[in-house]
C-alpha cells in the first residue's frame, strides 16, 4: 500500500484512541489525514511495508512523507497539521524523547481508564467516513 497521504495507524480496541482519532479528523485543516486501526487490512499492509514493529496495542504511528514517527512524536508531528493554534504543540519537540515518551506511556498506560465509556470510529459522522482505511 503506497501512501500519498499521512497516515495514523491507532489502537481500534480503545475508546480513547478511538476518540483521539476522532479529533484529529475534526481538527486536520488540511484533510488529508487517513486513520486506520491496527487491525485493519490497511494497517497490516502499512507495518510491512515500513518495517514496523512497534506493539500497536501499546502506541499510535504516524506516516507521513515515507517516515514512520511513534508515541510522542507521532503526536506532535500530527498537531503540525491541526487547526488554531494546536501546531504551536510541535515545539515541544525539543523536549528530549526520552521525557516526551515517559509522559505518552504513563498515559498510553492508563488509557482506558481515562475513558471508560464505550467509543468507536463508528460514532463518526459520513463527513470522515472516506478517511477511515479499512
Amino acid at each position: 500500500m503506497t501512501t500519498t497521504y499521512p497516515v495514523v495507524i491507532f489502537d481500534g480496541d480503545c475508546s480513547f484512541c478511538n476518540r483521539s482519532v476522532v479529533f484529529v479528523l475534526r481538527n486536520d485543516r488540511t484533510e488529508t489525514i487517513r486513520v486506520c486501526a491496527s487491525n485493519s487490512s490497511s494497517a497490516k499492509s502499512l507495518i510491512q511495508q515500513y518495517g514496523i514493529t512497534e506493539d500497536l496495542s501499546k502506541t499510535i504511528v504516524y506516516v507521513n512523507n515515507n517516515k514512520v514517527y511513534y508515541r510522542s512524536s507521532a503526536v506532535l508531528h500530527l498537531c503540525k497539521k491541526m487547526k488554531s493554534l494546536y501546531p504551536l504543540v510541535f515545539l515541544f519537540i525539543v523536549v528530549p524523547p526520552l521525557v516526551r515518551d515517559t509522559v505518552y506511556n504513563f498515559i498510553a498506560k492508563h488509557r482506558k481508564k481515562i475513558i471508560k465509556k464505550e467509543y468507536t470510529c463508528a460514532n463518526v459522522t459520513s463527513k470522515f467516513r472516506n478517511r477511515i482505511l479499512d
